[in-house]
């Protein structure tokens, strides 16, 4: 019998012998060693993310006259990580979301958070840096957690399932910042606050454009362009003057 074949056999029982000895023991893999300990701490760390709820982190804030820069920790751990922060513009009100925090399913007491955060106004950041420990308020089921700024270095913490305005909003004051506002100063106060869309530097000059002779008339009508340009103007400045004074003055070069 050639070499060959004779290796070819040989090979041939020793597959045999092995699955023989496989079959007698059942066939089963070695299992890994494990540390009990681990498991323990892993099943403990798996039982938790189930009594838990993984929500947003969202602000609000009720000053007309400041923004807020903010971050927020978790106390529940040394030493506290940052699980939040923003930049919440004036009357900002909310959906900026951040994700996420986990609460629980079930509110318990001491859930501890600590607040960082200073303020700004159009022309300065202030110096002083405002630091403010809470817990987080009893709440039936979990939902986003805002943290809320009032004047007077006021500071709410809220869990909720809608935004100020809302009828599941859970804030001390139910109404959204410009509602809130209005209600305590005159609109253009309040309106001086609010961020502005229409920017002036580019739109100088573009009625004054749209009536002169290069401008594409084959293609756009400009009086209609003009109109709905000087509309966006009037929602953000409410001051026809002004306005006009921006599109109808020189045309920007």
């Amino acid at each position: 019998m050639p070499k060959t074949d004779i290796s070819l056999m040989r090979a041939h029982v020793m597959f045999m012998l092995l699955c023989l000895v496989a079959a007698l023991v059942g066939c089963k893999p070695v299992a890994p060693m494990t540390n009990v300990g681990a498991s323990a701490s892993s099943a403990h760390a798996n039982h938790a993310a189930d009594a838990n709820s993984s929500v947003m982190s969202d602000s609000v804030n009720y000053m007309h006259d400041r923004g807020v820069k903010y971050t927020l920790y978790d106390l529940s751990t040394t030493p506290p990580p940052a699980i939040g922060g923003s930049i919440v513009d004036m009357l900002g009100t909310g959906g900026e979301k951040g994700c996420c925090l986990s609460l629980p399913k079930t509110w318990r007491p001491g859930i501890k958070l600590r607040l960082v955060w200073d303020e700004a106004d159009r022309q300065q950041t202030y110096p002083e840096k405002y630091t403010r420990d809470f817990e987080v308020p009893k709440y039936d089921e979990p939902a986003d957690l805002y943290v809320v700024f009032y004047p007077k270095n006021e500071v709410e913490i809220v869990v909720s399932k809608g935004e100020p305005g809302h009828p599941d909003w859970k804030g001390r004051v139910k109404e959204t910042p410009w509602e809130s506002c209005l209600a305590h100063h005159e609109r253009k106060v309040c309106k001086r606050a609010t961020a502005k869309l229409f920017d002036t530097e580019s739109f100088q000059g573009y009625c004054t454009y749209t009536k002169e002779a290069d401008y594409p008339k084959e293609n756009y009508d400009g009086e209609l362009l003009c109109t709905a340009v000087m509309h966006q103007c009037m929602q953000d400045y409410e001051d026809e003057p002004f306005c006009k004074g921006i599109l109808w003055g020189p045309r920007r070069k």
